[in-house]
């Protein structure tokens, strides 16, 4: 299927329809509907000539590379097609002339740099012999680009390029068309207002930076009623990356006295995020209490020693996992009742993250590569945190687990163990599934083994579900704005479908992770561009917002 971009008129005004053949820059671009056709280069004033005649041949271009002031030998300019992923589809004959130069390696390439430079032909080209190129490549202009040849290690004096034939078709959906006008998120519909009367909440991750900015707040208080921290409840935020200095006595459930850090955690960061949430209105999932990853390795070793240092004992773990549930959990708890009147401003707490196998059997479901199963070897401690964050958390305070890959069927299933083994444990409490949702373009929503085959499991074990970390990749596709919001918009239909009702669990709140496409963790994928969520650039709403809307509007 072709890309999906807009050309701006003022762009559309500058290009003719039909393939004339002038000297007028931009005059060889024809543009039809979802393509452009340009039929020649650039011109370089003096040293290039259109319509000349060589080797009995009429309609040649040639360019004399010694008058030329470009940088590059020859150049096609791209740069009315700046953030469009396109498909490119070049060929042309081409020979040269020199008399220094008997053969030279003939490079045409496009100046994007997140795509790593892309060549669409490269060639050994002899003196005075026609030699076709041909090539076709997709390509995500993230700038005002080029397409050129390189001139890198070719003596331009005296050098001269013909060429002939030449065409480039730059395939993408909205080529032609007009204009939108793009609406900045504080100016547009609310997500959190439509989706109001359906889920709990609507939230999206946000790093600190973005709190600490007056009109990002602004649209975010706009567009949700809930936050997550992409990184600061994290572990290894909370200790700031600190080892211990100082040590407190604590006892464990066994009766014993351990040592636990005493200027560890750092509590005022999490003062901080608070004050600001109450401030903007808006409600919190806290990520994350329990991981294997961003949390520091001293805190499993023996005498919070370095990585060569014996693990520490179940019962030492036991203790050092209580006291950390207990620290963050009644920190919060004392500062809302001292300062928002008792009433929670952390909803959700994801109590343990990703323990489950991403190859999980019948017989082996955890997660082995973590120093929390190093030190356990089962799923204690995933019982234990969510027996601790029940006998310190407020019961009014969600308690979550959290995993990515929920679709997979064999993921899924180890989930479910998890889940059984909590459970299981009278004086554990879990309240939640949290579906981080990383999904992609080609993720199957419904139908068998499917995204919603898995919702409707774990609302089978007597959960409530939130969708923690949504984003939508490429999947290798190529990017086209409505496609994505076509399956943003099946997604959230699916969500609609099991929402948490009086009568039965279900989905109760929607997390994107993240606000922008370019500060998404997956935008520069080793330089394939996606563009995963609702807004871009300056907080504009992208056509995937718009499917989101549509989607609870057509459930009223």
């Amino acid at each position: 299927m072709k890309k999906t971009m807009i050309l701006v008129l003022s762009v559309l005004s500058l290009l003719i329809t039909s393939c004339a053949t002038t000297k007028t820059e931009k005059s060889f671009t024809k543009i039809e509907a979802g393509q452009a056709i340009i039929t020649n280069i650039d011109s370089d004033g003096a040293a290039v000539k259109y319509g000349q005649k060589a080797d009995d041949f009429t309609n040649v271009t040639i360019v004399d590379c010694s008058k030329s002031t470009n940088r590059n030998l020859v150049t096609i300019d791209l740069a009315d097609f700046e953030d469009l992923d396109m498909d490119f589809d070049f060929s042309c004959d081409l020979k040269f002339t020199s008399s220094k130069e008997n053969e030279i390696d003939i490079l045409w390439m496009v100046n994007e740099v997140n795509a790593g430079f892309p060549e669409l032909a490269r060639i050994k080209v002899k003196a005075g012999e026609w030699t076709h190129f041909q090539g076709t490549k997709s390509i995500a202009l993230s700038g005002k680009r080029q397409l050129y040849i390189s001139a890198a290690g070719i003596d331009k004096e005296d050098l001269k390029i013909y060429i002939k034939n030449f065409n480039l078709k730059l395939n993408c959906d909205e080529i032609g068309k007009e204009k939108k006008v793009k609406v900045n998120w504080a100016d547009e519909r609310s997500l959190a207002e439509a989706y109001q009367p359906y889920f709990d909440y609507f939230g999206f991750a946000t790093p600190k930076a973005v709190l600490q900015n007056g009109q990002v707040i602004k649209g975010l208080e706009h567009q949700a009623s809930c936050f997550t921290m992409e990184n600061e409840f994290k572990p290894d935020f909370m200790f700031a990356w600190q080892k211990p200095s100082k040590f407190l006595d604590f006892v464990g459930e066994d009766g014993k006295t351990y040592k636990v850090p005493e200027n560890t955690p750092v509590l005022g960061n999490i003062a901080t995020i608070l004050r600001i949430a109450k401030y903007t209105n808006l409600k919190m999932r806290g990520h994350v209490l329990v991981w294997h990853s961003q949390t520091p390795d001293w805190f499993f070793r023996e005498n919070y020693g370095g990585n060569s240092a014996a693990f520490a004992s179940k019962e030492e773990m036991n203790a050092r996992l209580e006291w950390y549930i207990k620290t963050i959990l009644e920190y919060i708890k004392n500062w809302e009742d001292e300062n928002n009147e008792g009433k929670r401003i952390v909803v959700t707490w994801d109590v343990v993250n990703e323990a489950a196998s991403d190859n999980a059997s019948q017989s082996s479901w955890l997660r082995t590569n973590s120093n929390w199963y190093k030190i356990y070897k089962n799923e204690e401690f995933i019982v234990n945190a969510f027996r601790y964050a029940n006998k310190y958390a407020p019961k009014d305070l969600l308690l979550a687990y959290n995993d990515y890959g929920c679709s997979s069927v064999a993921k899924c299933g180890a989930i479910c163990k998890i889940v059984d083994a909590i459970q299981a444990a009278p004086d554990a409490r879990i309240d939640v599934l949290g579906m981080q949702s990383h999904i992609g373009m080609n993720t199957p929503i419904t139908g068998p083994n499917s995204f919603e085959t898995s919702v409707q499991k774990f609302i089978a074990k007597g959960l409530d579900v939130q969708i923690t970390e949504l984003d939508i990749g490429l999947d290798g596709q190529r990017y086209n704005s409505q496609r994505l919001k076509a399956k943003y918009k099946e997604f959230f239909k699916m969500c609609l479908a099991n929402r948490k009702s009086d009568s039965k669990y279900g989905i109760r709140g929607v997390t994107l992770w993240g606000t922008i496409d370019e500060t998404s963790w997956i935008y520069n994928n080793n330089g394939i561009k996606n563009h995963p969520l609702l807004f871009e650039g300056n907080y504009t709403c992208k056509d995937a917002f718009y499917g989101v809307l549509e989607a609870a509007d057509e459930e009223e």
